[in-house]
């Protein structure tokens, strides 16, 4: 019988007890540059941020993971499939790293995490970018295949190719929890309210033909000083469409934090 290829997927990062389950991350760069941490959108797992991550690592040590429930990381019961529990989870392993502060990143899903870490651990937090965003629910994506399609289309007319999608950016372990996962935003109000409450310097950030556009317009209005970004040809899941935009956007925003 022939053996299955190796992917990304199968080389094992680390694995910390965080909140009761098996946190599975990797860390790389070098220890002395500022700490960026990757949240995932959904139904990913932390081997999506690959094809950014040569350009990150240029200036930033960064810090990937897998929620509970996708990837290797364990899980826990269904009330702990939430963003709130996402975000802690999140502090308990930054903490269990010696990282005081992290510039933190979240697309799609992963910058509804995003948004809780930053409104439940804001002394943990130096940056906030949050990537095609909404954070009311009901959640209707019935358009973003059509949006993404022509966002395809409109990058093959400007000669900009797209990266090939890999299938194993969507392994995980675990069905039932990976659906749980999934469907976290059934179990969360809506957050717009408290988001004035942000006040670390935020980017927000979406594709002109992303279904979200209009929601992440608002969220950067609701929070006090926010840069709002609109990304041309560009649907949803930025990173995957334009990945070079993606990485230069939230690098030049936070640089000047920096120079600031």
């Amino acid at each position: 019988m022939s053996q299955q290829p190796s992917t990304p997927y199968d080389q094992l990062g680390n694995v910390a007890q965080i909140n009761g389950i098996d946190l599975h991350y990797v860390l790389e760069g070098e220890p002395n540059k500022p700490v960026w941490a990757l949240i995932n959108m959904a139904s990913h797992n932390l081997t999506c941020w690959e094809i950014v991550l040569h350009s990150l690592l240029q200036r930033y040590q960064v810090l990937r993971f897998d929620l509970r429930g996708t990837g290797r990381s364990g899980w826990g019961d269904e009330t702990q499939f939430n963003f709130a529990q996402y975000a802690d989870d999140l502090a308990g392993l930054l903490q269990h790293l010696n990282i005081h502060k992290a510039f933190v990143l979240g697309v799609a899903y992963g910058a509804r995490t995003a948004a809780q870490f930053a409104l439940r651990h804001p002394h943990q937090l130096s940056g906030l970018a949050m990537f095609d965003v909404a954070l009311t629910p009901p959640v209707d994506q019935g358009d973003q295949g059509a949006l993404g399609a022509q966002a395809a289309e409109l990058l093959e007319a400007a000669g900009q190719a797209m990266p090939e999608r890999q299938k194993y950016w969507r392994f995980y372990e675990n069905r039932d929890a990976a659906l749980l996962c999934h469907t976290a935003h059934q179990r969360e109000g809506d957050t717009n309210a408290l988001l004035h409450n942000i006040t670390t310097p935020t980017l927000v950030a979406c594709g002109r033909q992303d279904m979200n556009l209009a929601a992440a317009q608002e969220i950067a209005q609701l929070i006090p000083g926010a840069r709002f970004e609109v990304m041309e040809m560009t649907g949803h899941g930025s990173i995957f469409y334009r990945p070079d935009l993606f990485a230069r956007l939230v690098t030049d925003f936070a640089s000047r934090l920096n120079d600031g």
